[in-house]
């Protein structure tokens, strides 16, 4: 079941983003890594606008990751870099 967004928001160290993300049985908390938000959009910045600008990308992400049980070892989804790359190879072909 895809998961739908419910709110999104950078932590206020600045290091990494949240969604908070429905899961049809609770609420899933979603990890958006530093380097995610670097590389999604040029020019590479962490902050709130970057992840609200991509958030529905994000969203997106988390919730393929989650219908494949991809999960980290405290049981969230965390969109990395390597998805956003994997994104970028998928939607925006060079």
């Amino acid at each position: 079941m895809p998961l739908k967004l419910k709110s999104g928001f950078l932590m206020s160290s600045g290091d990494e983003g949240r969604l908070v993300m429905d899961s049809g049985i609770g609420d899933q908390i979603v990890i958006i890594t530093r380097d995610a938000l670097e590389v999604v959009a040029e020019p590479a910045r962490v902050d709130e606008f970057r992840l609200q600008e991509y958030i529905e990308v994000f969203s997106r992400i988390a919730s393929a990751k989650f219908d494949q049980n991809v999960l980290n070892a405290s049981g969230h989804v965390c969109v990395t870099s390597e998805d956003v790359r994997i994104w970028h190879a998928a939607f925006h072909p060079i």
